[in-house]
């Protein structure tokens, strides 16, 4: 007890010392007389330590620009000075006419200290070593390098819709399971095996460490002093994070393990990790080979599964949109084929309703924290060196003079209007994602593949709306539920194709077209037997040997 009373006492009085510390660097600044930006009043001591929110923080900073009427808020906690950029002028005025001075990031002591995560990019401060790993990024993944892989995108896609219509009752894992067999064949050449694959077991732990740190690791940001605590310290997170460890280092290591020894072997296919390691003689430091490719299921993963499901969670609660793009890719596709990545600009709704996906759930509502490395002044508000800045794009993306009727998945707030993509989506300046080039172009096909092929709807009548949120990356099937959403029900279109079974036999026709047009027929014997049975949470149906409309085969 002596003991426990001591620590306590040392940290009230580390609190002290770093306010008093912060409050001393303010006074040397010149700019020491100008005010910050408005905010929620503090305490002493402690400041804003009280006002931080404990869950949907985007909705509270939000509420904070609305309640203070300003696109830039202040927070002082423990004299850890926080801004909170809520409007899109801000934003621009910061992260992108200021990129040199915002760029920067915190130090994130929990996650690369304690989780030792210092090989993601996301924390890596601005530099040398940031530069490096980001321009390999972008030699793979700027808009005309993502070409090369469509094809293997493509081929992920058409069996993640066969397994969809084969399993409706299990979208979550379908999801999951072609996000993960996209990134690894891109990132290291590898086939994910259907279930409990090594790799994807690792990096799924993985990203559970980084999902705990990441909450965890708040009062870690705002007081480093905590990661010197021993691990038998009340509250100390150093017990935990050591459980995490060996999952966090084979994530990177084996994966690259596999890859080196396919090169040696001549059997490795094209990917990042081998390009990667192709450059070595070329002096490229090998942590960054192999820290790239591993920082891309970081990136990918958890947010392609979150997008995807966020489409489907939008077309139950709004079944007119994809009636829409369905008459849309009808009109200008027809039904012999699925949609590719040749069809873009002949596909306005549906390339809006791609750009509402990404904005009406966003991902990670509030992008990862930046940090000013210069004392800086902006509309007469100062802005002291090593603050936090967070950008919300949550409300920037919820505007209402740029998206009316924000909380609507309405496709049309992309259509005919001067309204910029939603790069808030992605992250700001600099450090905006450097994927998302890829990012929106994965997400195109498979949209636009479960847009002509199948239906989406929930298996009763009445859908009750409730208040959905897309936390980070939790799934989105989790609010389904808490919104009253019955199980997500998943069929082909109800309308036959227009092909006879010998039509679709023929040379040239996709085969998933005719899986599809093969189960139609049973599947619509099942929904008029659900209708009359509203218990039925979910209806699934095998195509077995259905072939034609007929039913010879």
């Amino acid at each position: 007890m002596p003991s426990l009373v001591f620590d306590v006492a040392a940290l009230v009085i580390g609190l002290a010392f770093a306010s008093f510390v912060y409050d001393r660097r303010r006074k040397r600044s010149p700019h020491a007389h100008l005010p910050f930006p408005p905010g929620p009043k503090g305490l002493p001591l402690i400041g804003n330590l009280l006002d931080l929110p404990k869950s949907n923080e985007w909705e509270v900073y939000d509420k904070w620009s609305k309640e203070f009427d300003s696109g830039l808020i202040h927070l002082n906690v423990c004299g850890t000075h926080i801004f909170i950029v809520n409007s899109a002028e801000v934003a621009n005025d910061l992260f992108e006419k200021r990129s040199a001075l915002y760029s920067d990031r915190p130090a994130f002591p929990a996650q690369t200290k304690l989780l030792e995560f210092d090989w993601v990019l996301d924390f890596q401060p601005y530099g040398p070593r940031w530069r490096a790993m980001r321009k390999m990024f972008h030699e793979q993944f700027h808009p005309t390098a993502t070409t090369q892989w469509y094809p293997l995108q493509a081929k992920a896609t058409h069996k993640f819709l066969q397994r969809l219509l084969e399993t409706p009752d299990q979208l979550d894992a379908n999801v999951r399971h072609m996000a993960g067999e996209i990134i690894l064949a891109i990132a290291y050449g590898i086939d994910v095996k259907p279930h409990n694959d090594p790799y994807v077991v690792t990096a799924e732990k993985s990203l559970r460490a980084l999902a705990i740190g990441s909450t965890i690791g708040i009062i870690y940001d705002l007081l480093p002093i905590l990661t010197y605590l021993p691990e038998w310290f009340p509250g100390s997170f150093k017990k935990e994070a050591k459980k995490w460890l060996p999952y966090n280092k084979a994530m990177v290591e084996n994966p690259y393990r596999f890859v080196r020894e396919a090169l040696e072997n001549g059997t490795a296919p094209p990917s990042v990790a081998a390009a990667a390691i192709g450059k070595l003689k070329h002096g490229l430091d090998e942590s960054i080979a192999k820290n790239v490719p591993a920082n891309m299921y970081f990136a990918a993963a958890d947010t392609t599964v979150s997008a995807t499901e966020t489409f489907f969670l939008a077309m139950t609660l709004y079944p007119e949109a994809q009636k829409k793009a369905q008459a849309e890719i009808d009109a200008v596709i027809g039904n012999d084929r699925l949609p590719d990545f040749s069809d873009q600009d002949s596909l306005p709704y549906v390339e809006a309703l791609v750009k509402e996906v990404m904005r009406w759930r966003l991902v990670v509502p509030t992008a990862v924290p930046h940090r000013v490395t210069t004392d800086d002044v902006y509309n007469g508000y100062f802005i002291p060196a090593g603050s936090t800045i967070i950008g919300n794009g949550w409300g920037i993306l919820r505007d209402e003079k740029t998206f009316p009727e924000p909380e609507k998945f309405m496709p049309e707030h992309f259509l005919d209007t001067p309204v910029k993509y939603p790069d808030a989506a992605f992250g700001f300046g600099r450090r905006i994602c450097p994927g998302r080039h890829f990012g929106h172009a994965s997400a195109r096909p498979k949209l636009c593949g479960a847009g002509i092929s199948i239906q989406i709807r929930p298996s009763v009548k009445e859908v009750v709306e409730g208040k959905i949120f897309v936390d980070g990356t939790i799934r989105v099937l989790e609010y389904a539920r808490k919104a009253m959403t019955k199980k997500i029900v998943v069929t082909s279109k109800n309308d036959w194709y227009y092909q006879t079974l010998e039509d679709a036999m023929q040379p040239g026709t996709h085969l998933f077209v005719v899986y599809s047009a093969s189960k139609a027929l049973a599947e619509k014997v099942v929904w008029d037997f659900a209708k009359q049975h509203p218990e039925i949470d979910i209806a699934s149906v095998h195509a077995g040997s259905v072939y034609d409309p007929t039913g010879h085969g």
